[in-house]
């Protein structure tokens, strides 16, 4: 799940009529329970044997700090039953790693009052971010003194608004194909409409500098 769509599903997010099953996906996991646990309904969430191994701990921890419960096997794993409310408290949150998924997660469960912040210590992939400006919210990024990390803040009570948007390839899957190209003598590929944002296309940044120092000696 994109910050693109999870921030669209939170303005429509109405209390499922069954266990949501998400498949293989990490992302739409851990995305879908800072929306779910800003709701005042009562979820259930589960997976196919990959997900339901991966831990949860890392968003649960800090929506319980917002005022969500949570239900879990050991570990926090799922199945995971999520006890939602509409009077999340705004929190600052370090994270103990540096973790798109759960400062996507932190960012749009911090949709009511106050301030909330999410601090990282090294810069991950803001597509959440600013898919939430464009949609109308006000998020303030500032870097942490001293450190390479960030300060995110997004403001509570955010008029989103439907805007258009354009969804390019994605990178990761795309890499694929480019790496097979470059490293078999004599290949051409053209990669159309991929994602080029700076935080998550460091595969070609890393590639043009590999064919600069190739191409110099």
């Amino acid at each position: 799940m994109s910050g693109a769509c999870a921030a669209l599903a939170w303005a429509a997010a109405a209390e499922p009529d069954n266990v949501l099953d998400l498949g293989n996906s990490g992302t739409s996991a851990r995305l879908l329970s800072g929306i779910l646990a800003s709701h005042p309904f009562t979820s259930f969430m589960t997976g196919d044997g990959s997900l339901r191994r991966r831990p949860m701990q890392r968003v649960i921890e800090p929506l319980s700090r917002m005022g969500a419960r949570f239900e879990a096997r050991e570990g926090g794993r799922m199945p995971l039953a999520i006890m939602g409310t509409d009077e999340m408290v705004p929190i600052e949150y370090t994270l103990p790693v540096a973790s798109a998924q759960v400062k996507s997660c932190i960012l749009l469960a911090a949709q009511h009052r106050g301030e909330t912040t999410v601090i990282e210590p090294e810069a991950t992939r803001d597509h959440t971010e600013r898919m939430l400006r464009h949609f109308g919210a006000e998020v303030r990024v500032s870097p942490v003194e001293g450190g390479r990390g960030k300060r995110i803040t997004v403001v509570g009570w955010p008029e989103l608004k439907g805007r258009d948007i354009v969804v390019p390839g994605d990178p990761s899957s795309a890499a694929f194909a480019v790496v097979a190209a470059c490293i078999r003598p004599g290949s051409d590929v053209l990669v159309e409409n991929v994602g080029v944002n700076p935080l998550r296309a460091g595969l070609y940044t890393t590639l043009k500098e590999w064919a600069r120092t190739l191409f110099s000696r």
